[in-house]
C-alpha cells in the first residue's frame, strides 16, 4: 500500500496539468459475477474498475478462492488500464490468493476499466466463489487519497461435465491466447439486457496477424469470418431474443489460438401470460403463491403489496416460482404482484384469496373487577401449543375488538389446550377490554375470542377513606362559615348597641343642656322685662308688650319642638 501510494504521487504530479478534479467514489468488481460452466473447462473473469467520472491512476487489491473447488490458470495484464506495476499480477494456488498493484501516469475515468484477468479451471462440481479480501483506488488528486467505495467478488455454479462432450478445438503451440472481450452495452455475460445493439471491444496482443468472428446461438463454435484488416471492435444489431454468443479468435505465426465465445442476452418484452395461483397445500399448513408466466428470460424478483400496503421486495433467487405468504389475520386479502424479468422489463398480476380462521379461544377463568394492587390471573383454551397473544386495552379507547397488533402478553397453550396468562405489572384504575388471538404451530390465525370487561378499582379502606375526605370537603367549608357569620352578627350588634348607648347618653346631656339653657334665656328674658317694667313704672307700650309676648312664645315652640326631636331619637336607638 505504501509503494502503491508513492507511485499514485509520483504519477499524479507527472499528470497534474492533464486531469483535474476529485474522485469521489470508485468500486473494484469481478466481470461475469456469474456463470454456469462445466467441471474441467477453464472460464475467464476480468478485474475491473468503475468511477463516478473522476480520475484515479492506481489501484492494488487481494482476493481469495478455495483451491480445493478452483485452480487459476493464468493472469494476464495484456489489456491493462496500467501500464506500470508495483506487483505484478500474480497467484498462489496453494494458499487460493491473488493479489496485483499498478498504476498509469494518464490516469483512468470509466465504468469498466481492464486491470487484468484471471482464467480458472473448476476442478469439481459446487458453487465456488471469488471475493475480494482488500483493495483501494487511489485518486489523481496528488494526495494519492484512497476512494475505493465498493467491491464485489463473483459466485460460479459449476456442474459435471456430460457423457458426451462437444470435442474441444486443440490449439497449436505458441498461439494467441483467448481474447477478452469487453462490452460496454452487455458487460455482464450472465446477464440480460433490453438493447438489441451490442458493442464489443478487445485489444491485439503483439504478434496478431488475423481476427475472425461469427454470431450464432451456440456457446461453442468456430469462427469462420477472417479479418486480415485487423479489428478491435465490433457493433453487433438487431440481435435476436434470447441468447447469442459472440465467437472470437486470434491468429499469429503459429496459427489460430484459442476461442472467447461471449454470451449475449438480450429480452426486449414484459414477460407475457403472468397469472397467479395458489400453490397446492396439501402437504404443507403454509399459504403460498405460485407464479406462471412467459419470457425469454426468467423472472428473478417480485414486488409484493399485500391489501395495500408498503410492497415487499422478494428475490426469486432459485427460480421456484413461489412465494410464501406471511401470516395473514383471517378475512379477505388483496395481492397484487410485480414480475421483473432479467432484463428488468415488468408485468403485474392481481389475486385474492380468503384466509379462514380456526376456533376463537376461550376464556375460561376470569375477575369481573379487581384491586389496582391486584395482578390478575386469567385462564382459557384453544389448540394445542398454540402461541396466544392476550390484549388488554382502556375501553375508553372506544375499541370494542382490539386488534392482535394490540396484544400486551403472549403465552403459549398446554398438550390440553389449556393456557393461562399472569400479567407482569398490576393496572390503574379503569375499565379495560380482555381479548385473545391464537396462532397454531403452524401460523395460522384463530378467530378473536369473546370480549370480556375487566374493572380496576382501588382497594375498599381507600375508597371510605377517599369517602370521609369527600364528605369533610364539603362539612368544613360549611362548618367554618356558619362561625364566621355568627361571630359577625355578635360584632355587629355588640357595634350597634354601643353605639346606641353613647348615643343615648349624648342625647341626654344635649337635653339636659337645651333645658338649661332655655331656662338661662327665659330667667335673663324675665330679669329685662322686670327691670323695663320698673324703668316705665308699670307701663309699656303696646309694641314692647307684643314683642315680649311674642319672644316668650316663639322660646316655647322651641322647647317644644326640641323636645319632641331629642324624644324620637330616643325611641330610635332603645
Amino acid at each position: 500500500m505504501k509503494s502503491l501510494r508513492i507511485l499514485s504521487t509520483f504519477l499524479t504530479a507527472t499528470a497534474l496539468f492533464l486531469v483535474a478534479g476529485h474522485a469521489m467514489a470508485a468500486t473494484l468488481r469481478l466481470n461475469p459475477g456469474t456463470g454456469v460452466y462445466t467441471v474441467g473447462t477453464p472460464f475467464t473473469v476480468s478485474i475491473l474498475i468503475g468511477t463516478d467520472g473522476k480520475p484515479v491512476n492506481a489501484a492494488d487489491g487481494s482476493l481469495s478462492f478455495n483451491p480445493r473447488e478452483l485452480q487459476v490458470v493464468g493472469v494476464s495484464r495484456a489489456a491493462s488500464i496500467f501500464s506500470l506495476w508495483t506487483a505484478e499480477p500474480s497467484f498462489s494456488n496453494a494458499a487460493g490468493t491473488i493479489s496485483f498493484s499498478g498504476g498509469s501516469p494518464s490516469g483512468y475515468t470509466g465504468s469498466a476499466g481492464m486491470v487484468a484477468t484471471v482464467t480458472f479451471k473448476p476442478l469439481g462440481a459446487g458453487t465456488p466463489k471469488v471475493n475480494f479480501q482488500s483493495g483501494s483506488i487511489l485518486a489523481a488528486d496528488g494526495l494519492g487519497t484512497n476512494v475505493l467505495t465498493g467491491m464485489s467478488g463473483g459466485t460460479y455454479t459449476v456442474s459435471a461435465p456430460t457423457e458426451n462432450p462437444e470435442p474441444e478445438y486443440i490449439t497449436p503451440p505458441n498461439t494467441p491466447k483467448a481474447p477478452v472481450v469487453t462490452s460496454t452495452t452487455h458487460p455482464d455475460q450472465s446477464g440480460w439486457y433490453k438493447s438489441t445493439t451490442a458493442k464489443l471491444a478487445w485489444d491485439l496482443p503483439s504478434g496478431v496477424t488475423a481476427v475472425r468472428t461469427l454470431l450464432d446461438s451456440s456457446p461453442s463454435t468456430i469462427p469462420t469470418k477472417t479479418y486480415d484488416d485487423l479489428i478491435t471492435e465490433k457493433t453487433i444489431d438487431d440481435l435476436d431474443e434470447g441468447v447469442s454468443y459472440f465467437h472470437i479468435q486470434f491468429k499469429n505465426a503459429e496459427g489460430w489460438g484459442k476461442i472467447t465465445h461471449y454470451r449475449l442476452g438480450v429480452d426486449t418484452e414484459a414477460p407475457k401470460d403472468f397469472t397467479i395461483a395458489e400453490a397446492d397445500a396439501s402437504d404443507s399448513p403454509e399459504r403460498a403463491l405460485s407464479f406462471d408466466y412467459d419470457d425469454v428470460s426468467p423472472v428473478v424478483r417480485y414486488k409484493i403489496q399485500i391489501d395495500g400496503k408498503d410492497p415487499i421486495d422478494y428475490a426469486d433467487e432459485k427460480g421456484t416460482k413461489r412465494y410464501t405468504v406471511p401470516p395473514l389475520s383471517p378475512g379477505y386479502h388483496t395481492f397484487i404482484v410485480e414480475a421483473f424479468d432479467g432484463a428488468g422489463n415488468s408485468t403485474i398480476a392481481t389475486y385474492s384469496m380468503t384466509i379462514e380462521a380456526f376456533e376463537k379461544p376461550i376464556l375460561t377463568d376470569y375477575p369481573s373487577r379487581i384491586d389496582t394492587d391486584v395482578i390478575p390471573a386469567i385462564k382459557g383454551t384453544t389448540r394445542p401449543h398454540a402461541t396466544v397473544a392476550v390484549s388488554i386495552v382502556p375501553a375508553s379507547a372506544g375499541d370494542d375488538t382490539p386488534s392482535p397488533t394490540d396484544a400486551d402478553f403472549t403465552v403459549t397453550a398446554n398438550d390440553e389446550g389449556e393456557f393461562v396468562y399472569i400479567p407482569d405489572h398490576s393496572f390503574t384504575e379503569g375499565v379495560y377490554l380482555l381479548s385473545a388471538v391464537a396462532k397454531d404451530e403452524f401460523g395460522r390465525m384463530s378467530e378473536r375470542s369473546d370480549v370480556v370487561r375487566l374493572l380496576v378499582e382501588k382497594p375498599g379502606y381507600i375508597r371510605l377513606g377517599s369517602m370521609v375526605v369527600n364528605a369533610l370537603s364539603v362539612i368544613v367549608p360549611l362548618l367554618a362559615l356558619l362561625i364566621l357569620l355568627v361571630f359577625g352578627t355578635w360584632y355587629l350588634w355588640h357595634r350597634l348597641a354601643n353605639w346606641a348607648k353613647r348615643v343615648r347618653k349624648e342625647t341626654k346631656e344635649a337635653e339636659a343642656s337645651l333645658a338649661a339653657e332655655f331656662d338661662r334665656i327665659v330667667r335673663n328674658l324675665d330679669d329685662k322685662v322686670t327691670s323695663l317694667r320698673a324703668s316705665r313704672k308699670g307701663k309699656l307700650t303696646k309694641a314692647e308688650a307684643e314683642l315680649i309676648d311674642q319672644i316668650e312664645g316663639d322660646l316655647k315652640t322651641a322647647r317644644s319642638r326640641i323636645g319632641k326631636e331629642v324624644g324620637d331619637i330616643e325611641d330610635i336607638v332603645s
